[in-house]
């Protein structure tokens, strides 16, 4: 109440200064602390949302603010005191509400809505509620709520640290921040699974990599159910854990006798599927992941884990006389032949210049549900004499050379969706909004070809990750050295990214061209020319080294 009457003063003195300025009243510093008032703290923007350097309750409203009405596509770390509380923590709901800023009497708070408490965990009558005054780090999603009230998002924030006790009732230690990609040579540390597993609308994620170290172990392997139950951080201790749930043994096969068992600081490499399990539990998804190395060691024996996600353009000829492999991903174009009407599963022939394969069973994206060929028949158009392009494995059955694993990536002539055309024409310009062509989460990007003929083609570069498309931010990923190669059949004056929530920290080069970046928008300037390529030039790893691009505007030459 004293802030809200602070505020209605201030404002009913500025409307008397508009009105008779040459009789301005004492008043006008009645809240000077010389005059026995209270100081109103003006807080300043600070932080970069990290562990090490959490946002300010200012920094977190003008990070929210930038997303618009979207969800921040990761969890940040705000750290303030706490000015006034509107819901207690209770054993009822096990969560609070309540206002933070840099000092209790800050003049700009932000609003942590159903925050739960240490540990990530619901309140109980064994733990201390918060007051006033309390100093917090709160970690979690944030948005914009209805577009006028920045806010933790419910449900999906916590209090990490309370007067600088964490759960573990030490001194407050970051969790880590999140790592990876997700792939082999570049694996999600536990705090980036859990963002992943939070990120997910619903269902299950692709398959992924994580490493990590095990924290304490909830079950055993045993040869009864084959699988374990654990919890891994990134360093052993038991800060920012991730939920191993019912994971199978090396080689993705049940633990049996003979089988050396897990511990606590044994170092390991998940693969599988995470999900965020009723809203509120980041984990593996129960029998659909395996540890795929233990402390170095594969199925194989020892040795560093050798890439598995790297995608090689071949022939059928060539696919042909490749050696059968689960670890190994093959990109193939041919005419689909012999495609059975109604078929559910996705079999068929595929056949290039250089011969013929059979195709056993085709998803629509890599891990996607199976039974489900005639839906991506429907959404793609494709039909016996179609030309398309797959990525799968080198497998076999009864000696008979199969595509195994395999999942759609384009059909010719299609952009991800039949029903509408890549970009928008207006003028000499052409805008292409990513999230209204159709693409499935994660779906790898080759070309796009847009209405007016010209193309987007995305390159990897010297990056195992291919582009891809994702549903968390409606928006291209382009990762550390992969490329966008915009070809025109007239001079492209300039083109102008806008990027959802990362821009590759600004480190974006193109060629023709001169680049300017301005917070989540990158400039593209002074082509020239029918051809450029923009590249991701950063050389780190993690959320932040990747570019995002939401929308793509292209500027032709008068």
């Amino acid at each position: 109440m004293k802030k809200i009457f602070r505020n209605i003063m201030a404002f009913a003195i500025a409307a008397m200064a508009f009105t008779a300025c040459e009789d301005v009243p004492a008043p006008y510093d009645v809240f000077a602390p010389e005059n026995g008032g209270e100081e109103v703290i003006d807080n300043v923007p600070q932080g970069s949302g990290t562990a090490d350097d959490p946002y300010n309750a200012a920094g977190v409203i003008a990070y929210v603010k930038s997303l618009g009405t979207s969800e921040s596509p990761n969890a940040v770390y705000i750290k303030g005191k706490v000015v006034s509380i509107k819901e207690q923590y209770s054993t009822q709901y096990g969560n609070a509400t309540f206002y933070i800023g840099d000092e209790t009497n800050s003049s700009e708070t932000f609003y942590c809505y159903r925050v739960l408490y240490l540990g990530n965990k619901k309140f109980t009558s064994n733990d201390t509620p918060i007051a006033e005054g309390d100093e917090v780090v709160v970690y979690g999603k944030v948005v914009n709520f209805g577009g006028n009230t920045p806010e933790t998002v419910q449900g999906s924030a916590y209090l990490y640290s309370l007067n600088g006790k964490t759960e573990a009732g030490g001194e407050n230690q970051p969790a880590g921040e999140p790592k990876g990609d997700g792939t082999l040579n570049n694996p999600f540390n536990p705090a980036a699974a859990i963002n992943l597993a939070k990120s997910l609308v619903s269902g299950n994620s692709d398959n992924v990599y994580i490493k990590g170290k095990i924290a304490s172990i909830k079950e055993e392997f045993s040869t009864q159910f084959g699988n374990a139950t654990f919890y891994i951080s990134e360093d052993g201790s038991d800060n920012g854990t991730f939920y191993v749930f019912r994971t199978l043994y090396l080689g993705n096969r049940k633990f049996a006798a003979g089988d050396t068992q897990i511990k606590k600081g044994d170092e390991v490499i998940i693969y599988g599927k995470v999900t965020n399990y009723q809203g509120n539990t980041p984990e593996t998804v129960q029998n659909e992941s395996y540890i795929y190395s233990l402390n170095g060691k594969t199925e194989g024996g020892n040795g560093n884990p050798q890439p598995s996600d790297e995608v090689k353009k071949v022939t059928v000829a060539e696919f042909n006389a490749a050696a059968e492999s689960t670890d190994v991903w093959y990109q193939l174009t041919g005419t689909v032949k012999n495609l059975k009407d109604g078929d559910q599963y996705g079999n068929f022939d595929l056949e290039d210049a250089t011969g013929s394969v059979y195709v056993y069973g085709l998803l629509s994206a890599k891990g996607g549900e199976k039974k489900k060929f005639q839906e991506l028949v429907a959404a793609k158009g494709i039909k016996e004499g179609s030309k398309i392009t797959i990525i799968g494995n080198r497998g076999s059955h009864e000696g008979k050379i199969e595509v195994t694993n395999a999942y759609f990536v384009s059909i010719e002539g299609d952009n991800g969706n039949n029903d509408n055309p890549a970009g928008e024409v207006s003028g000499n310009t052409i805008t292409v909004t990513f999230s209204t062509l159709g693409f499935e989460n994660a779906q790898e990007l080759s070309t796009i070809t847009l209405v007016d003929g010209t193309t987007l083609t995305f390159d990897k570069g010297g990056n195992n990750s291919t582009p891809k498309y994702y549903v968390s931010g409606a928006a291209i990923r382009l990762y550390p050295k992969n490329s966008v190669t915009v070809n025109a059949s007239k001079k492209i004056d300039n083109i102008v990214l806008t990027c959802s929530a990362n821009n590759a920290e600004g480190q974006v080069a193109a060629s023709p061209g001169s680049v300017n970046v301005s917070d989540m928008t990158v400039t593209v300037g002074s082509i020239n020319a029918n051809s450029v390529q923009i590249s991701n030039t950063h050389t780190g790893t993690g959320a932040t080294s990747q570019l995002r691009i939401a929308t793509l505007v292209i500027t032709y030459a008068e």
